[in-house]
């Protein structure tokens, strides 16, 4: 992640804005921040705190302690001898905002240690002056994809910018949304965000009209067939962008 930040290189993370707000040092807040990472136990909490004490014994009993479940999936005492401590319809409130207080700082340790990584590379002042859209960004790129910053990625070989066959995939992809772009990316690079270098270079095939594309993703190479109508071109671009998901050499497990 540090030498993200000093290169132009950059790292599929998909990390919820509570790890990058937490590298960074900004405040984070329960239902603001913590729902990124585990929604359903947000939920739950709400649901303790709103029920009224008939559905509370009816959903719980005299089973449920003081005890919480992390995401590594082990049990632990959100106060000392919390196993033994059973969970009533008064002491709920407590119970919710311990278990609040113990998810909130469940990856301390672990974040602690990215970040004491960071700062072996970068200044901590230069960190401290990074919002956490900024650190996202600069470690794994732009998430929003434009048209205009994939031509400033994009390389020609073989083919001229004016080719009709160039001319339909960019029309094609100024119709995608930012999603479709980022699938469309991730089809030829295997990368979701910039910067990538995308290479294009004619259809090996050429005589051949209205085949879905090829990719070769090791290279950053996307093969572009000839089209009848730029309506074919973005029917072909954006199949091949949502099911064409395999990177080179990708194999299964279940493959003989």
């Amino acid at each position: 992640m540090g030498a993200c930040l000093r290169s132009k290189e950059s790292l599929v993370l998909a990390f919820p804005s509570f790890v990058w707000k937490k590298l960074v040092g900004e405040p984070v807040s329960w239902l603001r921040d913590y729902v990124t990472v585990d929604s359903a136990e947000v939920k739950l909490m709400e649901n303790i705190e709103a029920m009224d004490e008939e559905a509370f014994s009816s959903y719980f009993g005299e089973e449920k302690t003081f005890m919480c479940t992390l995401c590594d999936g082990s049990d632990v005492p959100v106060k000392p001898c919390g196993a033994d401590l059973p969970l009533t319809y008064k002491n709920r409130p407590e119970y919710v905002e311990l278990v609040k207080e113990t998810k909130m700082h469940e990856f301390d340790k672990q974040l602690d240690a990215i970040r004491l990584g960071l700062l072996k590379v970068i200044p901590q002042a230069v960190l401290d002056l990074l919002t956490w859209q900024e650190l996202e960004k600069k470690v794994c790129g732009d998430p929003n994809i434009t048209v205009e910053a994939l031509r400033k990625q994009t390389i020609y070989e073989d083919v001229d910018s004016n080719d009709v066959r160039v001319s339909q995939l960019w029309a094609a992809l100024t119709n995608f949304t930012s999603e479709d772009r980022s699938r469309f990316l991730r089809f030829v690079t295997g990368r979701r965000r910039l910067p990538a270098p995308i290479y294009i270079c004619p259809d090996k095939g050429d005589e051949i009209v209205d085949s879905l594309p090829e990719s070769s993703t090791c290279s950053s190479t996307l093969y572009l067939p000839k089209y009848s109508s730029a309506k074919v071109a973005e029917e072909k671009l954006r199949y091949a962008a949502y099911n064409c998901i395999a990177i080179d050499t990708d194999t299964s497990p279940w493959d003989d």
